[in-house]
């Protein structure tokens, strides 16, 4: 399945800014677990899609 959306974040461990593909099918909250593309450091985002169908990073965090 196709990632949709993407959301910007910068990464708390390198302060990169890098952008994090989002499945609007798995569900309103989501917990993903994914490697930074700059630091390859991995992180921890909880992500919620909005109402309006709008994804948004609501917690990142080294794992």
């Amino acid at each position: 399945m196709p990632l949709d959306l993407d959301v910007l974040y910068n990464c708390p461990s390198c302060g990169e800014e890098n952008a994090i593909g989002v499945d609007p099918t798995g569900g309103r909250r989501q917990h993903v677990v994914e490697d930074c593309p700059v630091c390859c450091r991995p992180l921890v985002f909880d992500i919620v899609i909005d109402r309006e169908g709008d994804a948004l990073v609501e917690r990142i965090e080294c794992e």
